[in-house]
């Protein structure tokens, strides 16, 4: 996180134009998505340790040559590497989450992971904004590249088991025929699709504006502190069986604030901003998490967090490419398209899953 309100900006000095700063934006997606489906297979063979301690020396190596990059070809292999290696820790750090839950605990549980999370959220955005003023755009990145190493620090508290041998393919038709699995991962995609067109074109917006870099990661930090702050309530409120049909209304109000990032033209006012969405959205990632963790079984909890993961990576990958489409007719636009995709949202879980399905 400490390269998110940074990259766009980076990119953009680099005389690329807005619909390519989208592309490489949202390129390791493409990447995480294939090896976050794959990471079960690795984990047979290394181990859940080994793959997360593989996961982030890869990706910090990666990382620190993108930000060393000085040519095209070096930033877009550079970024599908990352998101190679990134992809093998989502999907076992949330089966760990998920196997290490007490029983019809794991709103609570995935809560308070999601307020770890959020921790990261907060400090990462606001020193790489710092840096980026202090000491020039490049410095997050390299910064970010020694980030990644972090995770090594907590790899003796990770179980060295090696997950069962199952197939993949088998595994997801199996998967696939539980509608409201589907619904999840689309929930979730969606979710991550409108994030992704808000955090890419902030920044340009923000700096367009007149915003500093730091100021521009003060917006995500003040973000990711609501965020992590709402977590507290959220596991509360799973913890009494929360409704996935109540997140209507959360999806469309999310949607409806980024729409308004526009008429925002005042530090004050697009910090304002952003600390609605991290209390708003701060339900969606626990409630989903831990949805299809009481809905998957355990012989399958592997590939399904995989699939989960790589829901959320192809939004991640589809919001920069369509947002920088959109740009181009002017920066307003990316935020304006998250409403009709918060309204496919509605409509997911309005027809697909069950009224009375917990969360």
């Amino acid at each position: 996180m400490v390269a998110q309100p940074i990259l766009p900006l980076y990119l953009e000095s680099r005389g690329l134009p807005t619909v390519e700063v989208g592309l490489l934006v949202g390129l390791m997606s493409l990447s995480l998505i294939v090896t976050e489906l794959g990471a079960l297979a690795v984990s047979q063979r290394l181990g859940r340790r080994g793959t997360i301690m593989l996961g982030s020396l890869g990706a910090a190596a990666t990382q620190l040559w993108f930000a060393l990059a000085v040519t095209r070809p070096e930033w877009y292999l550079s970024r599908l590497l990352f998101g190679a290696f990134r992809g093998l820790l989502w999907p076992l750090l949330f089966a760990e989450v998920a196997d290490t839950a007490p029983a019809g605990r794991h709103g609570p549980t995935f809560a308070l992971f999601w307020l770890y999370f959020g921790t990261g959220l907060l400090i990462g955005p606001w020193l790489g904004g710092w840096l980026g003023d202090a000491f020039g755009l490049r410095m997050p990145l390299q910064v970010s590249a020694f980030v990644c190493l972090i995770p090594l620090g907590f790899a003796p508290g990770i179980s060295p088991r090696r997950d069962a041998p199952v197939s993949l393919g088998g595994s997801l038709r199996t998967l696939l025929a539980h509608p409201e699995i589907v619904a999840i991962w689309s929930l979730n995609g969606i979710h991550t699709t409108i994030y992704a067109l808000f955090s890419t074109f902030l920044p340009l917006y923000a700096a367009g504006v007149g915003l500093a870099a730091t100021q521009i990661g003060l917006l995500f930090a003040m973000g990711s502190a609501t965020f992590t702050l709402a977590q507290l309530v959220a596991g509360r409120v799973l913890e009494r069986g929360a409704i996935l049909a109540t997140l209507i209304p959360v999806y469309l109000a999310r949607s409806a604030i980024i729409a308004a990032i526009p008429l925002l033209h005042t530090f004050g006012g697009l910090l304002g901003a952003n600390a609605l969405l991290g209390i708003v959205g701060a339900i969606i990632p626990p409630a989903l998490s831990a949805r299809l963790a009481a809905a998957t079984p355990s012989a399958y909890t592997v590939v399904a967090m995989g699939a989960q993961t790589a829901a959320a990576d192809l939004g991640f990958f589809v919001g920069p490419v369509l947002g920088g489409i959109a740009a181009g007719s002017g920066l307003l636009w990316p935020f304006v398209l998250t409403v009709p995709i918060a309204l496919v949202g509605a409509g997911v879980i309005r027809t697909t899953l069950r009224p009375n399905a917990a969360a």
